[in-house]
C-alpha cells in the first residue's frame, strides 16, 4: 500500500484553530502515515528530499503555493510523488490538479491516484553585486510588477486569500515604476520598460489571475505573458480580463511559449518564484524548462 507523508505549513489556512483541527483529522484518517509540521524555512524541502527516493510514497504539501514550492523542490528528480492539499491563500498550482480538497476524500484519493509527471522551471539569477544563484519553480516565475505584488500579498497581515493579491495589485498599479527589460532573442533587441513578465508552468498566479491561461504542467514548455508600459487607465481596463485569461487580445500584451528565455535588467528588478521572493536586484535572469522531472498525483 502507498505510504503517505503530510508536510504541513501551520501558518497557512484561515486560522490556527482550523489548522489544528485538520492536523487531528489527518492523523485520525491516516494512522499509518506521517504528519510533519514545519517550523522553519527550508524544513519542508529537507523532509521531502529525505523521502524522494521511495517510489511507494506520496509526499503531500498541506498549505499554499509556498509549501508546494518547498516540497516540490525536495522531490524534483526523485521517485516519490507530490500531492497537494491546498489550504493557503493563492493555491495556484492546485488548480492544475484534480485532487480533492477535503481531507476525507483526499486521503483515499492520494492512496490510489495514478502517477504522472510535471515539468519544472529553473532560473539562474545574477544579482547586482555579481552573485549568481540557481532556483527552481513549480508553478510560476514573475518579474517586475507581478513580483512586487506577490511580495506585498505575502506580507499582508489583515487580508486573506485572493483579496490580498487584488489589493496589492491595485495599490502598486498607482505607484509602481516599471524597470527597463531586455529579452534576448526578441525582435526588438533593445531595452523597453515592461510592467509584467510572467513565466508560467501553471496557468494561474495570485489566486485568480490567469496570466498564462494556456499553460500546461506537462507539455515541456513555459508560457510567457509580457505587458508593456502603458497608462494606468489602460492597465485598469486590462486587469479585469486577466481573471478570465482574456487579456491576450490587447495589443500591449504579448504571449509566447518557450523552453528557454533570457532577460537582462540593467537597473535590477525583483523576481519571485511561486510567490517567494528570490531577489530584489536581479540584473540577469536565465530561465529554462526541465521536462517531466517531478512525479506527482493529480
Amino acid at each position: 500500500m502507498r505510504k503517505l507523508t503530510f508536510i504541513v505549513n501551520p501558518a497557512a489556512g484561515p486560522c490556527r484553530h482550523r489548522m489544528r483541527q485538520m492536523l487531528d483529522r489527518l492523523r485520525e484518517l491516516c494512522p499509518d502515515g506521517e504528519v510533519l509540521v514545519s517550523e522553519t524555512s527550508g524544513q519542508a524541502r529537507h523532509w521531502a528530499a529525505e523521502r524522494a527516493g521511495h517510489s511507494d510514497r506520496a509526499v503531500i504539501a498541506v498549505g499554499g503555493d509556498g509549501t508546494v514550492h518547498e516540497v516540490g523542490n525536495g522531490l524534483v528528480g526523485g521517485r516519490a510523488m507530490l500531492g497537494v492539499l491546498p489550504v493557503g491563500s493563492g493555491n495556484d498550482f492546485s488548480k492544475m490538479l484534480a485532487s480533492p480538497r477535503d481531507p476525507e476524500s483526499a486521503v483515499t484519493w492520494f492512496r490510489g491516484a495514478a502517477r504522472r509527471y510535471s515539468d519544472v522551471g529553473e532560473v539562474t539569477l545574477t544579482r547586482a553585486d555579481g552573485r549568481r544563484e540557481r532556483h527552481r519553480f513549480i508553478n510560476g516565475l514573475g518579474l517586475g510588477l507581478e513580483a512586487v505584488v506577490a511580495n506585498s500579498a505575502r506580507n499582508a497581515r489583515y487580508l486573506k486569500g485572493f483579496a490580498r493579491y487584488l489589493a496589492a495589485a491595485l495599490w502598486h498599479l498607482a505607484v509602481y515604476q516599471p524597470p527597463c527589460l531586455r529579452v534576448r532573442g526578441d525582435d526588438d533587441a533593445g531595452c523597453r520598460r515592461q510592467f509584467i513578465v510572467a513565466i508560467g508552468n501553471g496557468c494561474c498566479a495570485g489566486g485568480r489571475f490567469r496570466l498564462t491561461p494556456d499553460a500546461r504542467i506537462d507539455d515541456g514548455m513555459l508560457d510567457v505573458c509580457r505587458v508593456d508600459t502603458l497608462s494606468r487607465l489602460r492597465l485598469l481596463r486590462i486587469l479585469p480580463t486577466v481573471l478570465g485569461g482574456r487579456h491576450a487580445r490587447f495589443r500591449e500584451v504579448r504571449m509566447s511559449q518557450v523552453t528557454t528565455i533570457d532577460i537582462d535588467c540593467p537597473d535590477g528588478c525583483m523576481v519571485h518564484a511561486d510567490g517567494e521572493v528570490l531577489a530584489g536586484d536581479a540584473v540577469e535572469i536565465r530561465v529554462r524548462v526541465l521536462p517531466g522531472v517531478l512525479p506527482l498525483l493529480g
